[in-house]
């Protein structure tokens, strides 16, 4: 395996301030940043790729009980129903709400997926300097689909949604649903720790 020792120096414009800077050699442990507005334009986390595909491993656990266990469960005099991560779409599906459900289901599901093991597909031989075929298609699609990653704002309109039928029935999470809040910061961290410079220049030398 050959270990990627230094990034590039290159020109950057600052996503910030728009000015153009020189960005030098960077050694692992070091980060550059805009001259006029001190926004953070490259950094080099050391085993950025190991710690990544470490969160990834994680991500993917988390999601697979996410989706196979009970997420909420509902109680009211002595009935007892659970539901999973997929009742929300299918309940939007048979109320006729077609494109909501398609939405949900693509920001919910068929993004984290692809996320989760278009990185296993990427990073797994890139640690053993290989490359696999269509590996820089797929980064580009990893990078563009990030936004529409939106498992959190899922959590958030289901929390909504609890506090608001509380009344009506006894409501309690069941582990699918700590599976997925935890599964919410993991997929930050995961992003927050890849550094794209590092893996198009990992990708550059691979063979």
């Amino acid at each position: 395996m050959t270990a990627l020792s230094r990034l590039q120096a290159i020109d950057m414009a600052c996503p910030d301030c728009d000015l153009l800077n020189r960005v030098p050699e960077l050694a692992p442990g070091e980060s550059a940043n805009c001259s006029r507005c001190d926004c953070i334009l490259s950094r080099f986390p050391p085993n950025c790729i190991d710690r990544v595909l470490a969160l990834n491993f994680t991500a993917i656990v988390l999601y697979i009980i996410a989706c196979y266990f009970p997420f909420l469960s509902f109680g009211k005099a002595g009935i007892e129903v659970d539901t999973h991560l997929v009742s929300g779409i299918i309940g939007l599906a048979d109320q006729g709400m077609y494109l909501l459900a398609a939405v949900v289901s693509f920001t919910t599901v068929l993004v984290p997926s692809f996320v989760m093991f278009g990185l296993c597909y990427l990073l797994i031989p890139l640690r053993h300097n290989r490359r696999l075929s269509g590996a820089s298609a797929i980064f580009r699609w990893l990078m563009r689909l990030e936004p529409w990653n939106m498992v959190e704002i899922f959590m958030i309109g289901i929390i909504v949604a609890a506090v608001k039928l509380h009344k009506l029935a006894d409501l309690s999470p069941d582990l699918a649903a700590w599976a997925f809040m935890a599964l919410i910061f993991v997929i930050a961290w995961i992003f927050n720790t890849l550094e794209p410079r590092i893996i198009w220049e990992k990708l550059e030398r691979a063979k």
